[in-house]
């Protein structure tokens, strides 16, 4: 083809495109790699290419892209795919063209692998004809390479599957002409591990089993070879429920009885002695697809080449299955096969292999020979001499050696050449800290970034990109797991009418997740199972018990508590989890659960529950109760403590600072929050109903009101079906806060009614104080301030009364910030700083946050600015030791107010622009309206009336839908002078009356609008 290029003739030299299609589709263009993207566009490309030289009907292409029925237009969308494929492949209208009532692909044999891989089985039939018998098996074993498995890696639907299967057929019978050719010659021992490979591949094929067993006899592994009868008789008892065939049995017996007519075949006497002339290499297949692992391919490539001459330098991987190890493995081994001339090997050592017991040394240092060319006369059949074999034939040579899957040290200790430059590169699940001289790399999950990647490459741009959400939430529920990613994209690619989110959804049931993530008896339970089972029992009862933790991160203690042990001997049990690769250290006495071993793991629990699992969560739900309450204690000094336990009784030492208190709540809140839930439906009701408490207290700090706000409900619940009035007071009340920090005012009211008419039921002051405390806060957000101050001024000569301190603050700070209000500025300041002064005395840091902003708001009221600013500085300092989110915002209003009437315009911007970030991020919706305000007035005095009347409009619709009257009636007047300095005079007398009406209501004078 030519192209007209300024005013000159050119050739064309892209060169004609290579297509491979046994396994995964590949196109190739020169060096490069011409992707196809989309299940339906490859099931198109490859249906041609398997028929190669002949027309394919639309109709046929149709059936081959859509497994089910296809759409209306699926004739319309195949013409519109031919014709993206044309343009996306190098001389694609030459390739692809139509012919009648379809199209038809023009490739040689040298540009398709399907079309040598015929060849070369058509050249070996006529060999065989010939009786040249070593030809034939040369140009078998050459078809065979070509064979990565099957058309479209077992993705192409219903269509391109049987095609495949019809190729998978007419491959075992080459492999089976091939390996009879070789037993003929003498060769047995250097197909074992071949032969392995297949009959594991295919368990029930009993024509290749046959030649498994002639094999091993010929090699004289007799004994080895009656296993392989007894595995198959075991196997096709459980699939089908038959026994072996005749000519299966007949060859068993006469292994049995050593039948002459088996005899190995002789040797040429012309034959010379075996000399290995040609450098062996039997790296598999390195998968086109693989993504990501940069930093630990370049770390291997690295070391590899940086390997000291003299000895061997010996690579480890290690990691949980499924988590790639093989494929980055062998992606490395191939880009660095070249600085190893002399070959590379590679076994499988089934360490961890459904229905295969881990290779011994013995075994695998004869499939190692056999692998490398000696001949099965050559290989020792005692161990010492085998071993000494070994290591003879590595000596002198730089090879590369992989050894893949191995379960423990001993496994792979004889392998390791004596004395040779070779690499070594081992992969296993657990470390095997029995190895010296080893690097070690851990492989775990996959960053977020090259999961993507992976998804892309496997599934196509087009979904990915089609569904960016939904793609991402399937990545976060395959936990970054290579092996779960992979499973995913090929349900995916078989079922194109599939959105991604529908597997989504079906993924986010927990229970059902392990089994969406299995295909083709491979899965994450399955590579999960097998380390599982590796375990000694003691191992696994530790692991099924830790299955009861509600939560991704554990510690010591709280494996202490489930295991019922110390915690050093508990911290063991977890070291010898993590060296399984079932659990990640993440800092000193901290680990973590993968989510898909959380699933695991409490699938365990549950399958295998024993008597002692209910009181295993009991202790472990006793130590998050009593730890709480102490921490609790520590940061919420002078509360009321529960129940039986002593007033006077002090955190424990560990918990002697705010800080460390503040710090186990922080780790813990997410497994404390499942903890609850986990209690409830275990029927431990006692837990479920106390611990929500402590939940609640810590959210009135970090904010997170929402979830804790669940957890109290489920504490109401359980507390009723105790009948314990008390508990249920107190749940109701913690719930009310929650919800009024949500701005939820009405709910709020209603469940504190409840509280204190339980609370007189029960005749219990300290209780009824504490909730009329707390209906004057909501009814004092509600603007029902006369209520709100007799509510706040009754709670607080209660407190007085009893003598309960923490509470006569809170309703002091309350009462302050009511009295602002209604304008009495003097009274304010008076309450607030008492309060001040009571949260001191107890050493009460969050409460007296709220305290010292009323306070700053009575002195700005009294027009005593500089001490007014000193006193927000004094609690944004305090917020901040706290770090204490859902106020934070508030106090930064709070300074930005009073910056405004300093005239500090540039500082109070700054505070405010804060405030309204900080805000956004809270989940404290209670005080957003009030921020909105202080932005407002911040603009306004600006000059800024645009953005000012936006702040102003947000606070209204926020202080309306949330019944916050006074913030409403603010919001107003607000308004009203922006729109008269934008010259709306009537606009602003509107919103002038409706504030004064408001304002009027709750008798707040002019002094306090």
């Amino acid at each position: 083809m030519r192209a007209a290029i300024s005013g000159h003739v050119q050739e064309d030299t892209n060169p004609r495109p290579e297509f491979a299609v046994l396994g995964s589709l590949e196109v190739r263009s020169g060096s490069d790699f011409v992707s196809v993207n989309g299940a339906l566009q490859r099931r198109v490309l490859v249906m041609l290419l398997l028929e190669a030289g002949r027309v394919v009907p639309v109709s046929r292409l149709v059936a081959a892209a859509w497994n089910e029925e296809p759409p209306d237009s699926a004739e319309h969308q195949v013409r519109k795919m031919v014709a993206k494929l044309r343009s996306r492949i190098p001389h694609g209208p030459d390739i692809i063209v139509t012919d009648g009532p379809g199209y038809r692909a023009v490739v040689d044999t040298e540009h398709l692998d399907l079309l040598r891989y015929q060849k070369l089985l058509r050249q070996a039939r006529e060999s065989l004809d010939a009786r040249e018998t070593e030809r034939a098996a040369a140009q078998l074993r050459e078809a065979l390479a070509l064979w990565r498995g099957p058309v479209l890696s077992g993705s192409g639907g219903r269509v391109v599957d049987a095609a495949s299967t019809a190729l998978e057929e007419q491959r075992l019978t080459a492999a089976e002409q091939l390996y009879d050719l070789c037993i003929d010659a003498g060769e047995a021992a250097g197909i074992t591990g071949e032969l392995r490979v297949l009959v594991d591949e295919h368990p029930l094929r009993e024509t290749l089993r046959s030649r498994l067993m002639l094999a091993l006899y010929h090699s004289g592994q007799q004994v080895a070879a009656l296993a392989e009868f007894a595995h198959v008789r075991g196997h096709l008892a459980d699939e089908l429920g038959i026994d072996p065939g005749t000519e299966l049995t007949g060859l068993h017996e006469r292994i049995l009885r050593q039948d002459p007519s088996l005899t190995r075949p002789e040797l040429a006497a012309s034959r010379v002695p075996h000399r290995v002339t040609e450098a062996p290499h039997s790296l598999p297949f390195d998968v086109p697809d693989f993504s990501g692992r940069t930093s630990e391919l370049q770390w291997i490539c690295d070391a590899g080449r940086r390997a000291p001459g003299g000895s061997p330098t010996v690579l480890a991987l290690d990691g949980m299955g499924g988590g790639g190890k093989t494929a980055l493995t062998v992606r490395a081994a191939h880009q660095l096969a070249e600085q190893y001339p002399q070959g590379s090997l590679f076994i499988d050592l089934h360490g961890f292999t459904p229905g295969q017991t881990p290779l011994s040394a013995f075994h695998a240092q004869g499939d190692l020979l056999a692998t490398a060319g000696i001949p099965s006369e050559e290989i020792p059949t005692v161990p010492a001499g085998r071993a000494a074999r070994w290591q003879s034939y590595m000596r002198g040579r730089r090879m590369l050696l992989v050894l893949d899957n191995a379960a423990a040290s001993e496994q792979v200790r004889a392998l390791i050449p004596a004395s040779s430059d070779s690499l070594v590169l081992i992969t296993s699940r657990p470390r095997l800290t029995g190895l010296d001289g080893v690097e070690w790399l851990s492989v775990g999950a996959l960053p977020e970034l090259d999961s993507h990647q992976l998804l892309r490459t496997t599934l196509g741009d087009a979904r990915v990109e089609g569904e960016p959400d939904a793609a991402r939430e399937l990545l976060r529920l395959c936990g970054g797991l290579p092996l779960a990613v992979r499973i995913a994209a090929a349900r995916l690619a078989n079922r194109p009418h599939w959105t991604v989110e529908r597997l989504v959804e079906r993924l986010r049931d927990h229970d059902r997740r392990l089994d969406e993530l299995t295909s083709e008896g491979r899965g994450v339970a399955g590579a999960l199972l097998l380390s599982y089972q590796s375990m000694p029992p003691g191992q696994r009862t530790a692991f099924r018990l830790l299955g009861h933790h509600p939560g991704r991160y554990l510690d010591a203690e709280e494996a202490a508590a489930l295991l019922d042990t110390d915690v050093l001997t508990a911290e063991g049990v977890l070291e010898e989890l993590v060296d399984v690769r079932l659990l990640e250290a993440r800092e000193p006495g901290v680990y973590a659960l993968h989510d898909l071993v959380r699933s695991f793991v409490q699938r365990v629990a549950q399958d295998q529950r024993a008597p002692e699992d209910r009181q295993a969560v009991r202790r472990l739900l006793d130590y998050y109760l009593n730890t709480a309450e102490r921490t609790c204690d520590t940061l919420f000094p002078g509360r009321r403590h529960f129940g039986d336990r002593d007033e006077e009784v002090r955190a424990g030492d560990e918990f002697d600072h705010k800080d460390k208190a503040l710090q186990w709540l922080d780790q813990h809140r997410d497994s404390l929050l499942a903890a609850v839930n986990a209690a409830h439906q275990e029927g431990l009701l006692w837990h479920a109903a106390r611990l929500p408490r402590e939940l609640g207290f810590h959210s009135s700090i970090r904010g997170y009101d929402a979830r804790a706000n669940e957890a109290l409900e489920t504490g109401v619940s359980a507390s009723r079906r105790l009948g314990n009035q008390s508990l249920t007071r107190l749940n109701l009340m913690n719930l009310a806060m929650g919800k009024w920090r949500l701005g939820q005012l009405r709910e709020a009211v209603t469940q504190l009614e409840e509280a204190v008419e339980l609370s007189r039921q029960m005749a219990d002051e300290h209780s009824e104080a504490e909730c009329l405390a707390r209906l004057g806060q909501a009814h004092n957000s509600m603007g029902e301030l006369e209520r709100a101050l007799r509510l706040n001024q009754e709670a607080n000569r209660r407190a007085q009364e009893l003598g309960f301190t923490r509470l006569a603050g809170s309703t002091l700070s309350t009462l302050s910030l009511t009295q602002v209000r209604l304008g009495r500025f003097e009274e304010a300041a008076e309450s607030a700083q008492r309060a001040v002064t009571t949260f001191d005395s107890i050493k009460e840091i969050q409460l007296s946050v709220d305290a010292l902003s009323n306070l700053s708001q009575a002195i700005e009221g009294l027009g005593r600015f500089e001490e007014a600013l000193a006193r927000a500085d004094a609690a944004l300092e305090r917020c901040q030791r706290m770090s204490m989110p859902s106020v934070l915002p508030l106090v930064l209003a709070r300074r930005a107010d009073v910056l405004v009437r300093l005239g500090e315009l540039e500082e109070a911007a700054d505070s405010a622009d804060h405030a309204l970030a900080k805000a956004t991020s809270s989940t404290a919706d209670i005080h957003r309206a009030t921020v909105h305000l202080a932005v407002g007035r911040v603009r306004y005095a600006q000059g800024d009336l645009d953005t000012a009347q936006a702040q102003q409009l947000l606070a209204h619709e926020i202080a309306c839908r949330m019944e916050l009257r006074y913030d409403e009636a603010c919001a107003l007047w607000g308004l009203a002078r922006t729109a008269e300095a934008q010259g709306h005079p009537q606009v602003a007398r509107q919103h002038r009356s409706a504030a004064d009406n408001l304002f009027s209501l709750m008798k707040v004078p002019e002094t306090a609008r």
